[in-house]
């Protein structure tokens, strides 16, 4: 009578420890902040191409090509420290670092974008973003268990796919998750760089405040 019902559970893809199921969601963190920290560092936009005859494409790869290589070896020294110095075990280590790469190129693509068009406020930008994302990727509980809505905005925010993708390759799942993911980060590169392409085009125009701006004491 003390125990009228008998729980049988069975587990999916399971883990060895806590920190590796944590990894999905702070690799990409890490990747965010290396995106931020790189455009502090870089222009998102050469002035001299945007004050030459480049056309604009060629203007906004000049701007996110520097940052992607600087986010590959990011990517190089994530994995290398995950598997070397912590020891920690993955189903696809080839597959995580092209989806790692592919992320990269997608974060790049979006805050370099974000601070062409706006400036130097983008970095603030560029901030909340992140903390819009730490709150709806679902990284530490399930997205169900959050209120409406970060569940409504936890599809739109690239985070949450990167997750989702991760874990799947860390520890096991279906791949179709993965290979969606890297259709929609492929979206956030192209509309990233259309969005500085724009930006490269609007900085063109230019006014006579830029030539000769006002004073200001």
């Amino acid at each position: 009578m003390s125990e009228p019902v008998r729980v049988s559970t069975e587990v999916d893809n399971e883990v060895p420890n806590y920190g590796t199921g944590f990894a999905p969601f702070f690799l990409p963190l890490a990747l965010w902040v290396g995106a931020m920290v790189t455009y502090m560092v870089l222009r998102p936009v050469n002035p001299r191409m945007l004050a030459g005859s480049a056309p604009a494409w060629r203007t906004a790869l000049a701007g996110w090509l520097p940052g992607v290589a600087m986010g590959a070896l990011q990517v190089a020294v994530l994995l290398a420290v995950l598997r070397f110095g912590l020891g920690m075990e993955a189903r696809h280590w080839a597959g995580a670092a092209a989806f790692l790469l592919l992320t990269v190129a997608a974060f790049l693509a979006i805050v370099q974008a974000v601070n062409a068009l706006v400036g130097p406020p983008g970095r603030v930008l560029v901030l909340a973003l992140l903390m819009l994302q730490l709150t709806s990727a679902a990284g530490t509980y399930p997205i169900e268990t959050s209120p409406g809505f970060f569940q409504t905005i936890s599809p739109w925010l690239p985070m949450s796919w990167v997750v989702a993708g991760m874990r799947r390759l860390i520890s096991g799942g279906d791949t179709i998750i993965v290979w969606q993911a890297c259709g929609v980060l492929s979206l956030f590169v192209v509309a990233g760089l259309a969005l500085t392409m724009l930006a490269v085009r609007k900085g063109r125009t230019w006014t006579m405040r830029r030539l000769k701006p006002e004073l200001a004491l």
